[in-house]
């Protein structure tokens, strides 16, 4: 486009000096004015300027040396009404080309800007209208995440199993995937850590699903024991899911505490999750066995394990957004193994603090890279009169 800008320039003054200067060709230079004119609607403020530059200088240099170039042709000297004839000629034509291109930039422009100025307001009122969707859709989510946040168990409330606890639930959206779910039958409290398939609002309505299950289970089935909680549940969500037969990968891993006060008993079940316990320095972790598409296809129970708590340990949950965290540049995850040595350098802090070091070294990792997936952690100091001063069984981990 420059090139043909300046060619346009160019080109009358190398016919003004071919036909014999300024005397002779009534100033054909006059011509250079049409490329200027489209160089001045269709470019750039600043490099209008420099094409105005260079006109005005090719303008003054041909006017005060007028250099004739007589290798062309030999042609007779042209006569003043000629040379006068040429010059009305070239002042008239440019005038006229000159207004009218003008006159259609003018109206190009004219219809650009009318244009512009409809897009402008179609825009101004897509926009608000997805400000307004956006914030009814923010409204509905901070809505839908109270309500999932109200189902929620108060820890507080049992005394007589914890003598302290944290809980950090960090969803990646305003609702997620992961909760946790508590309940008493009888003689048996639960506790239970969720990790539903999905985040946001998919996994919230898995966990919603989930929480009603549960309720089924543990109120109405009487299930009896840890393994128990997860088999049936896992059952019920094959009924509810139609996962023996569509093929749905929706599920939900768990982890399960129960305590058992008859038999004065600590028992643990894992279904993709697993559990920490830490005594002193030293954590050791049992995990839950795999987790599989469907449960009615299995032919076995999940396996379960009492608990030795005779060195009043502290039991960490953590779903796995926790060790599947990456790093700042996104090429490591966390890992079971990176918790460990975390939760191994709390040691001796109270339960609170160490929940709020163990949430810092997960902010350290992640740095400013996205969170991967919805982060769930409880930390639990038991009751004292979960605590045995001799081990029930051996620790399988």
């Amino acid at each position: 486009m420059h090139g043909q800008v300046l060619m346009g320039l160019l080109w009358p003054f190398l016919f003004q000096s071919a036909l014999g200067g300024i005397a002779a060709s009534g100033m054909v230079m006059f011509w250079s004015f049409v490329a200027l004119a489209g160089a001045l609607t269709f470019q750039r403020r600043m490099i209008g300027l420099t094409w105005i530059t260079l006109e005005v200088l090719l303008v003054m240099s041909w006017t005060l040396s007028d250099p004739v170039f007589n290798a062309f042709i030999d042609r007779p000297a042209a006569t003043g009404v000629l040379a006068i004839s040429f010059l009305a000629f070239n002042v008239t034509s440019v005038t006229i080309i000159l207004f009218g291109l003008a006159m259609y930039f003018v109206r190009v422009q004219g219809r650009s800007r009318k244009r512009l100025h409809e897009v402008r307001q179609e825009l101004t009122v897509l926009n608000d209208r997805l400000q307004d969707r956006s914030t009814e859709i923010a409204q509905s989510m901070a809505y839908a995440s109270r309500i999932q946040r109200t189902i929620l168990p108060d820890l507080d409330r049992h005394p007589d199993l914890f003598e302290d606890h944290a809980v950090l639930l960090r969803s990646k959206d305003t609702v997620g995937g992961d909760m946790y779910w508590s309940g008493t039958n009888g003689s048996t409290s639960y506790l239970v850590l969720l990790d539903c398939t999905g985040h946001g609002i998919p996994g919230a309505m898995l966990t919603m699903l989930c929480h009603g299950v549960l309720n089924e289970v543990v109120f109405g089935q009487m299930a009896r024991s840890s393994a128990e909680v997860i088999d049936l549940t896992q059952q019920r969500l094959d009924d509810h899911l139609d996962r023996h037969h569509s093929g749905n990968k929706d599920s939900a891993e768990m982890a399960v505490i129960c305590f058992d006060r008859e038999r004065g008993t600590v028992t643990f079940a894992g279904l993709g999750c697993s559990l920490m316990i830490a005594e002193e320095k030293e954590v050791r972790t049992i995990r839950g066995a795999r987790a599989l598409p469907t449960q009615l296809s299995r032919n076995y129970t999940v396996p379960e394990f009492d608990l030795d708590l005779s060195k009043d340990p502290t039991l960490f949950l953590f779903s796995d957004g926790v060790v599947d965290q990456f790093d700042t540049h996104q090429r490591r995850k966390f890992t079971q193994r990176r918790l460990e040595s975390a939760i191994e350098s709390t040691a001796g802090l109270p339960l609170p603090e160490r929940a709020e070091r163990l949430h810092q070294a997960l902010q350290d990792w992640k740095g400013s890279s996205d969170q991967t997936d919805d982060m769930l952690l409880i930390g639990l100091q038991l009751s004292q009169r979960w605590v045995k001063k001799e081990a029930l069984c051996e620790l399988v981990a």
